[in-house]
């Protein structure tokens, strides 16, 4: 008979995909030849127009027309509406804050519980996103920054309890601002007005969580989940009438060690801003 194995305690991840994501990294030192690289895409009209008009080339086939989506029943209808005004908004009303109410409606609109465990019937808890094999390794944080009724600090969502759990209290708004500089490099960048976002939430990954069962395949299941809690953000930013968007450079260093990360297998995959 086979011996046990705990898989929870053996290596997971290879040292070739340790490599790839640190490789993929950002740090400070690269952020302004980044930034440049970015503007010269986005600035760029061959750029621009080549990027929005590719399509797959397969010469002449067979094609058919999809039907209309005219008539769709109410929910259907609804996220119809939803996709239609979903976008990303990088400038936020000084004058209008995001509330803790419309943070509590958000973060529960976007990641939740749909059915909770059934120990009679041995059925994990299940999530409103898909998650490879149920494991869900990742969590959200939320940086404050403007929200009334939450100190200035990080957080992180506890959607089992319904909580927001300090991490990390700044001792005051200057500190705050050091701190968003050296993680996303607000000072740094123009593209998004990081003065007056409300919020920030950083999506971090806890790979083990995946790949002690998927190994180095579970990286893969790990950032579609994070990409389905993005869309999800999207979403519930949409029906709240709140303004999100997704930030992609940050020093990945930086903002791991901002909401407690220590180990090779715990990386931040997005951070996105939130505001009004």
């Amino acid at each position: 008979m086979a011996k046990t194995r705990n898989l929870l305690f053996e290596p997971c991840i290879s040292d070739i995909s340790f490599d790839f994501l640190e490789q993929s990294k950002l740090y400070s030192y690269q952020a302004k030849e980044y930034s440049e690289r970015l503007h010269a895409v986005m600035s760029s009209d061959y750029f621009m127009k080549n990027i929005s008009h590719h399509s797959i080339e397969l010469g002449f086939c067979d094609e058919y027309d999809l039907l209309t989506t005219d008539q769709l029943p109410p929910l259907a209808e609804a996220l119809n509406q939803l996709n239609q005004e979903r976008n990303s908004q990088r400038n936020y009303d000084s004058e209008v804050l995001v509330s803790f109410q419309d943070l509590s409606r958000f973060l529960q609109l976007s990641y939740s519980i749909t059915q909770r465990f059934d120990p009679a019937l041995f059925i994990p808890p299940r999530r409103n996103i898909a998650s490879g094999g149920g494991l869900y390794p990742i969590d959200v944080y939320v940086i404050n920054q403007h929200i009334p009724d939450l100190p200035l600090g990080v957080f992180i969502y506890d959607l089992f309890t319904n909580k927001l759990k300090l991490i990390h209290a700044f001792k005051n708004r200057e500190e705050l601002k050091v701190a968003l500089n050296r993680t996303l490099f607000a000072e740094q960048k123009n593209d998004i007005d990081y003065i007056n976002a409300s919020a920030f939430l950083v999506l971090g990954a806890e790979l083990e969580r995946s790949c002690f069962k998927y190994l180095d395949r579970g990286i893969r299941w790990a950032m579609l989940e994070a990409g389905e809690i993005v869309h999800a953000m999207y979403l519930a930013s949409a029906g709240l009438e709140l303004s999100t968007c997704a930030i992609g450079g940050f020093n990945d260093e930086a903002l791991a060690r901002l909401i407690n990360f220590q180990n090779p297998s715990q990386i931040t995959l997005l951070a996105l801003a939130l505001g009004k």
